[in-house]
């Protein structure tokens, strides 16, 4: 039995048992039930495991007020909450900057071209996958238009009204990899999307095209690094019964 067909038969079956809670009580309460789900990758089969500082993606509509340390930001914010898994050892901060020689790499650490050198130095502090990656940050202002009624005493009826703002989109991008340094596979090579918008008028849009954005460049890096431990973590998740009564 093809995938398409056993699909097929799981929803036919949830639909008589539907059916037949529907006429065998008088009425049917839905409840929530936590499941537990396995995460897509065993990260425990690596005994030892470093973060590499994310690298910024050279672009040029990249916001020119993001923090310079940001892939080393990331890559902290990422090595802490990794380390909090039981059984995973995460080499820390002070020890990844000596591999990389004290300072943070100009070109993306984790791209093929440089595996051969990134191998030999997980080699060298005797770790078992190499986590890193790339991020970008940038915004889109687009033209909306909100609509609204107002009653009219003059007019004894509603009218509609509408007023033009620009929506200023802030998109914050991360590609995660971790690479098996046995294998020299990738062995996880994802992207992380978040997005946060804004209301402007046209002089609050000037303002902000200079002001600080580093409270939502975290916000929007802490929404990506959650979905990855996720991914990456046995957790619960909710679904639903119906119980007739």
């Amino acid at each position: 039995m093809n995938r398409t067909s056993e699909a097929f038969c799981f929803l036919a079956l949830i639909g008589i048992m539907i059916t037949v809670l529907l006429g065998c009580g008088d009425s049917v309460r839905k409840i929530s039930i936590p499941v537990k789900v396995d995460s897509q990758i065993d990260l425990e089969q690596y005994n030892n495991l470093v973060v590499l500082p994310f690298t910024a993606i050279k672009r040029g509509n990249m916001l020119a007020n993001v923090p310079a340390d940001t892939g080393n930001e990331i890559a902290l914010s990422l090595r802490y909450q990794l380390g909090r898994r039981k059984g995973l050892n995460v080499i820390s901060t002070q020890d990844t900057f000596l591999m990389l020689d004290g300072r943070t790499s100009a070109v993306n650490t984790l791209a093929r071209e440089n595996i051969d050198r990134i191998i030999s130095a997980g080699d060298y502090m005797d770790v078992d996958a190499i986590v890193g990656g790339d991020y970008d940050f940038y915004a889109v202002s687009q033209p909306r238009r909100a609509y609204s009624e107002r009653y009219s005493r003059t007019l004894q009826r509603y009218v509609t009204y509408y007023q033009d703002y620009l929506e200023k989109t802030y998109v914050f991008s991360l590609q995660i990899r971790i690479l098996d340094v046995a294998t020299k596979e990738f062995v996880w090579d994802e992207l992380y999307n978040r997005r946060a918008s804004e209301a402007h008028s046209l002089g609050s849009m000037i303002i902000s095209e200079v002001a600080p954005t580093n409270s939502i460049l975290k916000n929007l890096v802490q929404q990506a690094l959650r979905k990855f431990i996720r991914e990456t973590s046995p957790h619960y998740e909710t679904e639903y019964r119906f119980l007739a009564h």
